[in-house]
């Protein structure tokens, strides 16, 4: 049995990355596909999320110093981490489905 073939709890929330789908690309806004409107999006997180004094540090590498957790301003490559949206899936839709959304 795979993770993906048990049903989920009733009323469960789910979160997914919003990722860049551009590089050297200014974050000016999210923009969620049709598909979603019916879901209903409880919360987006991002960089500005962050609370004063708190770091925006995903991965920290000694010989690579450290790497972003979302994107901000400008997202570096494609594929960045933007941000992570909050939600309740009402349809059949499947995470990572959901999780493609676009930027512009």
């Amino acid at each position: 049995m795979y993770v993906d073939d048990i049903p989920s709890p009733k009323d469960c929330l789910y979160g997914a990355f919003i990722y860049s789908t551009h590089p050297h690309a200014h974050v000016k806004g999210i923009n969620f596909k049709p598909s979603l409107a019916s879901e209903k999006v409880i919360t987006v997180i991002t960089a500005k999320d962050i609370p004063s004094g708190g770091e925006n540090v995903g991965t920290s590498l000694m010989m690579l110093g450290d790497e972003a957790l979302f994107a901000d301003p400008v997202a570096e490559f494609a594929g960045q981490n933007i941000g992570v949206v909050v939600m309740f899936l009402t349809s059949s839709l499947r995470i990572h489905k959901s999780s493609n959304m676009l930027m512009h």
